[in-house]
C-alpha cells in the first residue's frame, strides 16, 4: 500500500511539473525538490534519473546552464547505476540542449541523433516527437531549413498520435518562424495564426515566442502599428516570466517597429531597456563562460581522486593477496619439504606477476603525474586570467563608482553629466574588448581551438571593426585612410570569428599609440598564397629589440602606455599571434623610431588545410 501511495504521490508531482517548468520556474523548482527527497538515502531507485532530468530541464528553461549541465551529470550517474538506458537517452537529449545554449549547433545534433535511435528502438514515440522537435530547431540555427522543416513536420505527425499540446505549440511556433527565415511569409503567417486561434490555451512562452515572431512578419509587411502592438504583448509576457533572451528580441523588434512608425521618443526608451537587458545577457554569459571553466577544473580534480581511490583500492588487495600467498607458501616450506622444488617454481611465478603489477602500478603514477602537470597548466592560465581580470576591472569599475557617488550628490551640471557618461561609455566599451580577449584566450589554453575556416570578403569585417573603434578615433581627432581605389573583392580562407579578434586588437593598437590627429592607413596586398592588411599608424615607433620581438615572442609582452596614457596588458598580441597561427597565417612588423609602426597581417586566401589543436 506504501509503495502504491509513493508511486501516485511521484506521478501527481512529475505531472505538477510538467505544467508548471514552462510558465513558473520557480514554483517547479520547489516541487521537483520535494521529489528529490522522496528517493533520498536507502529508498534511490532509477526514477530519480527522472527526476533530475526534469531538474535539469527547468534549469535549462531558465537560461541557468551551469546548473543545468550539473543536474544532467547527476542523471546520468544514476542511470547508469540502474542501467536504464531510455534515462541515459534522456540525458543525451539534456546534454544537447546545453550545447544549444552555447552555439555548439553541430554537437547538439550529434547528441540528439543518437538519442532519437535508442527511442526508436524502444518505440517511444513521446520521446522520438520531442527529439525531432530539437532536431528541426537545431538545423533551424544553422540555416538548413529543408532539413528543419522535415523534421518538424515529422514531429508534428507523431503528436496526431500522441497527446502533448504544449510541444505541439512549440513545433507549429517553430515552424513559423523557419518559413519566416526562408522568407514564405505566407506560410510563417498561417502557422502563427493556427496558434493566435486558440491562444488562452498556450504557455506564457510560447506566447512570448508567437508574438515576437507576428511581430517579425508584420514588421516585414510594414505594418508597424501591429508590429508594435504585437512585440509590446511579447515584451510583457517574457517579462512576467523573467525570460531575458526572449525578453531582448521582443524589446528589440518593439524599439525598430516605433521608429519605423515615426515614434522616436518612444523608440529611444524602449532601445535603452533594450540595452540594459542585453548588456545584462551579456554579463549572464561571460559569468557563465568563467563557471564552465571553473566546472572543467573541478571535473578534472575528480576524475584524478577517482583515480587515486583506484589505485589505494588495488594496492590494498594486491597487499592483501601478498599477504596469504606467503602465509601458505611458509606453511608448505614447514609442512611438504618433498614439494620444495615446485614451491621454488612457484615462487619466481609470482616475482614475475608482481613485477608486472609494479610495472603497472609505476605507469599508473606517471598517468597521474601527467594529469597533476595538466591541472596545473589549468589553475595557472586561471589564475592568470583571474589577476588581469582583477587589475583591468578596477579602474573603470572605481570611476563608475566615483561618478555614481558624485552624482547623487548633485556635483556635475547636465553638460558636464554627459560628457562624463561619453568618457565612462567608452571605458566600458574597452573593458568589454578586454574580456572578450580573456574569454577567448583562456578558451585556446583550456580546451585547444578548433577554428572553422570559410572563404569571405576582408574589407566589410573591416569596416565593421572600425566602426566598433569610431568614438576612440573621434576622441583623439584620428583620420583613417582605407584603401578602396579599386573594386576587388579581397577573400580570405579562415575562422571569421578570430579575424575580428585580430582585426579589433590590431587596429585598437595603432588608434592607442597614434598621436591626437594622426593617420592610420589601411590597405590590402595579395600574392600567391596570402592577402596582406596593411595597418600603419603614426605613432613614435618601436626599437628594433621590440618589434623583434613582438614578431617572434609567443608570451605576454609588457604594453606601453598610449599617447593618452591608455594601458593595456600584452595579452591582445599574444591572442593575435596565436589565432594567426591556428588558421595558418603569421603576423610581421615594419617600425622605425619616429616614423610609426606598420603591421602585416598574412592570411591564407585560398582553401588549404590550416592547424588546428
Amino acid at each position: 500500500m506504501a509503495a502504491f501511495q509513493d508511486n501516485a504521490k511521484y506521478d501527481s508531482l512529475m505531472n505538477v511539473v510538467s505544467r508548471l517548468k514552462y510558465d513558473h520556474t520557480d514554483s517547479a523548482l520547489h516541487y521537483i525538490e520535494h521529489l528529490e527527497e522522496m528517493f533520498s538515502g536507502d529508498r534511490e531507485t532509477s526514477k530519480l534519473a527522472d527526476v533530475l532530468y526534469q531538474k535539469g530541464s527547468i534549469f535549462y528553461i531558465a537560461g541557468d546552464y551551469v546548473m543545468a549541465q550539473a543536474s544532467f551529470d547527476d542523471s546520468y550517474v544514476i542511470a547508469e547505476k540502474y542501467n536504464d538506458q531510455s534515462a541515459l537517452a534522456r540525458v543525451l537529449n539534456g546534454r544537447g540542449l546545453i550545447f544549444l545554449g552555447q552555439q555548439k549547433y553541430f554537437e547538439a545534433l550529434d547528441l540528439w541523433k543518437q538519442a532519437l535511435q535508442v527511442f526508436q528502438d524502444k518505440n517511444d514515440l513521446g520521446m522520438q516527437a520531442n527529439l525531432r522537435f530539437n532536431i528541426g530547431l537545431g538545423y533551424s540555427q544553422v540555416n538548413q531549413f529543408d532539413e528543419a522543416i522535415l523534421n518538424l513536420n515529422i514531429a508534428r505527425e507523431i503528436l496526431q498520435k500522441v497527446e502533448n499540446p504544449t510541444l505541439l505549440d512549440m513545433v507549429i511556433n517553430r515552424l513559423g518562424k523557419v518559413y519566416f527565415d526562408l522568407g514564405d511569409y505566407e506560410k510563417a503567417d498561417i502557422h502563427y495564426n493556427e496558434l493566435k486561434g486558440r491562444e488562452a490555451s498556450l504557455s506564457i512562452w510560447e506566447k512570448t515566442f508567437l508574438y515576437a515572431g507576428l511581430a517579425e512578419l508584420e514588421f516585414e509587411r510594414e505594418n508597424f502599428s501591429l508590429a508594435t502592438s504585437y512585440s509590446e504583448k511579447s515584451a510583457e509576457f517574457a517579462t512576467s516570466m523573467k525570460a531575458l533572451w526572449d525578453l531582448e528580441r521582443a524589446l528589440g523588434i518593439w524599439s525598430n517597429s516605433l521608429e519605423a512608425s515615426g515614434d522616436f521618443t518612444n523608440a529611444l526608451k524602449v532601445a535603452r531597456r533594450n540595452k540594459i537587458i542585453r548588456d545584462s545577457l551579456y554579463n549572464i554569459e561571460k559569468e557563465q563562460e568563467i563557471n564552465f571553466l571553473q566546472l572543467q577544473v573541478a571535473q578534472s580534480k575528480n576524475e584524478q581522486l577517482e583515480q587515486e581511490k583506484e589505485l589505494i583500492s588495488q594496492k590494498s588487495k594486491l597487499s592483501s593477496w601478498l599477504n596469504w600467498l606467503l602465509l601458505v607458501f611458509v606453511l608448505f616450506l614447514v609442512g611438504i619439504s618433498l614439494i620444495y622444488r615446485r614451491n621454488l617454481k612457484m615462487r619466481e611465478s609470482f616475482n614475475t606477476r608482481l613485477e608486472k603489477l609494479n610495472n603497472e602500478l609505476k605507469e599508473s603514477r606517471d598517468t597521474i603525474a601527467s594529469q597533476n602537470e595538466s591541472l596545473n597548466q589549468i589553475n595557472e592560465a586561471k589564475n592568470k586570467l583571474f589577476s588581469i581580470i582583477s587589475h583591468d576591472l578596477r579602474s573603470p569599475i572605481g570611476n563608475l563608482k566615483s561618478f555614481i557617488q558624485l552624482d547623487k550628490k548633485g556635483v556635475f551640471a547636465k553638460e558636464e553629466k554627459f560628457q562624463v557618461l561619453e568618457l565612462l561609455e567608452g571605458q566600458l566599451e574597452k573593458t568589454d574588448i578586454l574580456l572578450e580577449n580573456l574569454l577567448q584566450w583562456a578558451r585556446t589554453q583550456l580546451e585547444g581551438f578548433d577554428p572553422k575556416p570559410e572563404i569571405f570578403e576582408v574589407k566589410p569585417e573591416v569596416l565593421e571593426v572600425l566602426h566598433q573603434f569610431e568614438y576612440q578615433m573621434k576622441f583623439k581627432n584620428i583620420e583613417v585612410s582605407l584603401d578602396e581605389n579599386d573594386n576587388l573583392k579581397h577573400m580570405v580562407f579562415m575562422d571569421k570569428s578570430s579575424l575580428r579578434i585580430i582585426l579589433q586588437n590590431i587596429i585598437g593598437n595603432a588608434i592607442k599609440f597614434s598621436p591626437e590627429f594622426g593617420l592610420i592607413s589601411i590597405y590590402f596586398k595579395n600574392n600567391k598564397d596570402h592577402l596582406m592588411i596593411h595597418v600603419k599608424d603614426s605613432g613614435e615607433g618601436l626599437e628594433p629589440e621590440q618589434r623583434a620581438k613582438i614578431e617572434n615572442d609567443f608570451t605576454m609582452i609588457k604594453s606601453k602606455k598610449g599617447t593618452m596614457e591608455e594601458k593595456g596588458t600584452g595579452l591582445g598580441l599574444l591572442l593575435v599571434k596565436q589565432l594567426l597561427v591556428y588558421n595558418g597565417g603569421f603576423l610581421r612588423v615594419k617600425s622605425e623610431l619616429g616614423k610609426g609602426t606598420e603591421m602585416i597581417i598574412h592570411l591564407k586566401n585560398k582553401e588549404t588545410e590550416i592547424f588546428s589543436e
